[in-house]
């Protein structure tokens, strides 16, 4: 019975995993992106000034937080996917920032099957990374941040016959350099040492221990307001030690005070989507769109994401 099931798993897992250059190494949920906003504008982010999902793209840009920020982000996936995230992130007086945020991914209700056709039970994986992020100011244009990331993974079929779990920690450091009010430029290192180590001993008759590393990936980029007040821009470029060298570019045009429309390409896909800001109960909220489209006909997916600043 744990032969079959393991077998069903296997085929399934490149349906359970999402798409990326590097989606043939583990952690694949953590290179999607987080937010709206940053989404579609290409999946920039490694300078965006600081909001609600710097703890994904910089944790450096916390040095320069100001607010209160709670942020909320939730992704329709096609196939049964779900992604999620929330964080809440606060200055640390006189020249700090701190963010925890929890970033969780998984498909469930996945049906595995005996070797003579009988329903076992449903397979369903999540996986999950909380994040510590902590930034400070070191002078009026320079910030370093770090995040500590704690992993864990769980694949389950509702039996105990098959219970799958691993977990690990890693680590993503980043910097941040304000040129002026208009430019500002950052870089990430992310995934250090961040792995899925699991024990299969209790599941396969030849168990052991499982290492599965996440590629390590870097990015360098800048955030402009041009000199037309109502448009701004963002370039990333991104690589990894698996041999991963993608462009990320962004444009958010404001119509007005309260309305933004914005367009990206992340690689050779074009995103797009929109945002507005208004006031509930005296706090400032932005709600953000983005729509991606299939990248290798998996489907498209809609994001939405609900910052609040207090």
């Amino acid at each position: 019975m744990k032969k079959n099931i393991f077998v069903v798993w296997i085929l399934l897992l490149p349906a359970i995993l999402f798409a990326s250059e590097n989606g043939g190494y583990a952690g694949s949920f953590l290179r999607m992106g987080v937010g709206a906003r940053a989404i579609s504008m290409g999946n920039t982010g490694v300078a965006h000034p600081t909001n609600a999902y710097s703890t994904f793209y910089n944790p450096a840009s916390f040095g320069l937080i100001e607010d209160h920020l709670v942020g909320l982000s939730y992704s329709f996936l096609s196939l049964d996917r779900r992604f999620e995230f929330v964080s809440f992130s606060m200055k640390v007086p006189p020249e700090a920032g701190f963010s925890i945020g929890w970033i969780e991914s998984g498909v469930g209700d996945l049906k595995s099957y005996n070797s003579i056709g009988e329903i076992t039970g449903d397979i369903n994986q999540s996986a999950n990374a909380v994040y510590f992020s902590f930034g400070r100011k070191f002078s009026d244009k320079l910030s370093i941040g770090v995040s500590l990331k704690i992993l864990f993974e769980f694949i389950n079929d509702g039996t105990d016959e098959f219970d799958y779990s691993s977990n690990g920690v890693g680590f993503d450091i980043g910097i941040l350099y304000k040129i002026n009010d208009d430019l500002i430029l950052g870089g990430q290192v992310k995934d250090i040492n961040s792995k899925f180590k699991a024990n299969t001993d209790k599941i396969f008759e030849r168990g052991g221990t499982t290492i599965d590393k996440f590629p390590v990936s870097s990015r360098i980029g800048a955030f402009y307001h041009t000199p037309l007040q109502w448009l701004r821009a963002a370039y990333d470029f991104e690589w990894s030690n698996k041999g991963l060298k993608k462009h990320h570019l962004g444009l958010e045009a404001v119509h007005g005070k309260n309305l933004a429309l914005r367009i990206g390409l992340n690689g050779d896909n074009i995103v797009f989507g929109g945002g507005l800001d208004f006031m509930i109960f005296k706090t400032v909220s932005y709600l953000d769109y983005a729509f991606v489209p299939s990248i290798i006909d998996e489907g498209s997916s809609h994001v939405f994401s609900w910052q609040i600043l207090f």
